[in-house]
């Protein structure tokens, strides 16, 4: 699944595409869509941003599309000239003047008055999304030791959309190393300085996956273990995916665990349980 990193890229790339355009044409063939293309065609867009890992479509006539990747959805862009198949079910076209925005397999989108995303199911229940610039690193602190959280398993705390927007997978494993936190500690496990260090890779490590493509590790860090001859995977990241492999840190085997039956890869020696 994308993860917020993804998602806000995707977002960036369709508001070059869309943002001040006008949807000329298009094809909304999703249930909640087929009976509302009138809300869409002919519209302006006047934005395009991520709430975590939700889409948002904003047009001038003041309606939102929301739409939530899930696992298999996916967006694409071309210009409007380029002949295009995919294997997937498209969901949502939307045609400019000069490009072809698609979406492609998602199952989870809908229509809504932009005033009244607040309210969305969904929206309403999540955390400070970790990419927003409002979102500062004493705030993220501050959620952690905050009664909601500061007795959850890192491991736990890490996926939970109502505490973090946009976290996923393999940003836990990453955050989790950085920080040099254990998966089964706790907010109130830990000391001030862990909590502090916590929340400052919560932010940065999350900003370097959105400025790096998903690559979080540094690029002097990136180009050594591509000269090793290791797959983009594994020079991507840290911890994830490497695990029976060397940790980059100390040496320690990288460990591979599971939580509910999601990956979670560690290195014992960098992040030592505190319980």
């Amino acid at each position: 699944m994308p993860e917020g990193p993804e998602i806000r890229r995707a977002a960036d790339r369709i508001g070059k595409a869309l943002i001040g355009k006008e949807i000329v044409a298009g094809n909304w063939p999703y249930g909640p869509l087929v009976d509302r293309t009138h809300l869409i065609e002919g519209q302006h867009v006047i934005d395009v941003t991520s709430r975590g890992k939700a889409m948002l479509i904003r047009f001038e006539n003041g309606w939102t599309m929301y739409s939530h990747n899930q696992l298999y959805g996916r967006w694409t862009v071309h210009l409007n000239t380029t002949t295009y198949d995919s294997r997937r079910s498209l969901r949502a076209e939307f045609i400019t003047e000069k490009h072809a925005v698609r979406l492609w397999s998602a199952t989870d989108i809908e229509l809504m008055l932009t005033a009244e995303e607040r309210g969305h199911s969904f929206l309403e229940r999540l955390g400070p999304d970790v990419l927003d610039e409002v979102t500062t690193v004493e705030m993220i602190e501050e959620k952690l030791r905050s009664k909601s959280c500061h007795r959850k398993k890192a491991a736990t705390l890490m996926l939970d959309q109502r505490s973090f927007a946009g976290l996923g997978n393999y940003l836990r494993s990453e955050i989790l190393f950085a920080a040099r936190v254990h998966p089964d500690d706790r907010p109130c496990d830990l000391d001030d300085d862990a909590i502090s260090r916590w929340a400052h890779c919560i932010k940065t490590i999350t900003m370097r996956a959105y400025h790096q493509s998903g690559v979080t590790v540094p690029k002097t860090v990136a180009e050594a273990s591509k000269e090793r001859g290791e797959p983009r995977r594994m020079w991507r990241h840290f911890a994830f995916c490497r695990n029976e492999r060397p940790c980059l840190m100390c040496g320690e085997i990288i460990l591979r665990l599971r939580y509910a039956g999601r990956r979670l890869d560690h290195c014992p020696q960098c992040q030592p349980s505190q319980r």
